[in-house]
């Protein structure tokens, strides 16, 4: 079974492929000099789980598919990514790089 990343971003066979349509002037328009979109804030471990969902609303679904499905629970406005995380045994650092990187693909 693949990674997070790959269940929902495809393999990296699919990307480098997907990649290679892109013109290189486009990715360096899309990139601001620090390497992240205009106007997005990366998601961090630390962050309360209820303060990530008030920022990015679309990050309700994304975490509950990835089987958080209590996030809307009190314990989420108290509890970090990276604790949530631990609770149902998901992978702390894979969510949050599978979340900024979906999170990022919609900010269009």
């Amino acid at each position: 079974m693949g990674s997070l990343r790959d269940l929902f971003f495809g393999d990296e066979k699919e990307n480098s492929a997907a990649q290679t349509t892109t013109a290189p002037a486009e990715a360096a328009n899309a990139e601001s000099s620090n390497g992240e979109s205009a106007g997005f804030e990366e998601v961090t471990s630390e962050e309360l789980v209820g303060n990530i969902i008030a920022k990015h609303p679309m990050a309700a679904q994304f975490l509950m598919e990835c089987g958080m499905e209590c996030i809307f629970c009190p314990a989420s406005q108290m509890e970090s990514l990276s604790d949530a995380c631990a609770v149902h045994g998901i992978d702390g650092d894979e969510i949050v790089a599978a979340l900024n990187e979906y999170l990022q693909s919609h900010n269009n």
